[in-house]
């Protein structure tokens, strides 16, 4: 999957609506950005890509690009 793949599938995830969802998007910006929403996006993770993420990685997260960053470390594994 490539980035902007994946982008697209975290901005569903977090049922955002940012016209300019970038990797420099700013989590805490994201209104859905809570404890469901980083549920959500780490089910979306699992289920595209087979990666299992907990809550606890995606807490550490401040921007969309920490997002892909972690996911691209866990692939390259």
């Amino acid at each position: 999957m490539h980035v902007k793949e994946f982008m697209d599938k975290l901005q569903e995830a977090l049922m955002d609506d940012h016209k300019n969802f970038n990797l420099e998007t700013k989590l805490d910006e994201v209104e859905s950005w809570d404890s469901v929403g980083r549920l959500a996006v780490a089910v979306m993770i699992n289920t595209e890509l087979g990666i299992t993420l907990n809550v606890a990685n995606l807490r550490n997260c401040t921007s969309v690009g920490d997002i892909v960053d972690l996911v691209k470390e866990k692939l390259e594994g």
